[in-house]
């Protein structure tokens, strides 16, 4: 079995990373039967905001990346879903510096 470290780990490479690129977007939100895909790939500030809510309800899977980022493909509620984009949205604009 090879395993890649987190260092080696070209975002773009991963087939979330390449999903997103394709689709030129930042949040890949897939949604069914009242259940929900969430899949980002985010720094990990951000993944711990969008996470904490949850209280380690999500199952899915959530990956380190090079660069001080996180893969999040969660399965989860649609509530939920709701719940984490909500928090990447506050922790997004909590991060933005107005000089």
């Amino acid at each position: 079995m090879r395993t890649a470290t987190a260092s080696k780990i070209d975002r773009k490479e991963i087939s979330i990373g390449r999903e997103l690129a394709r689709h030129g977007v930042d949040v890949l939100l897939d949604v069914e039967d009242g259940n929900a895909l969430v899949r980002c790939q985010v720094s990990s500030a951000i993944a711990a905001a969008m996470l904490a809510p949850l209280g380690g309800e999500a199952a899915g899977q959530f990956r380190p990346l090079a660069g001080n980022m996180v893969e999040i493909d969660a399965a989860v509620t649609l509530a939920s879903a709701q719940v984490m984009l909500t928090a990447r949205a506050e922790a997004l604009a909590g991060s933005v510096c107005l000089h």
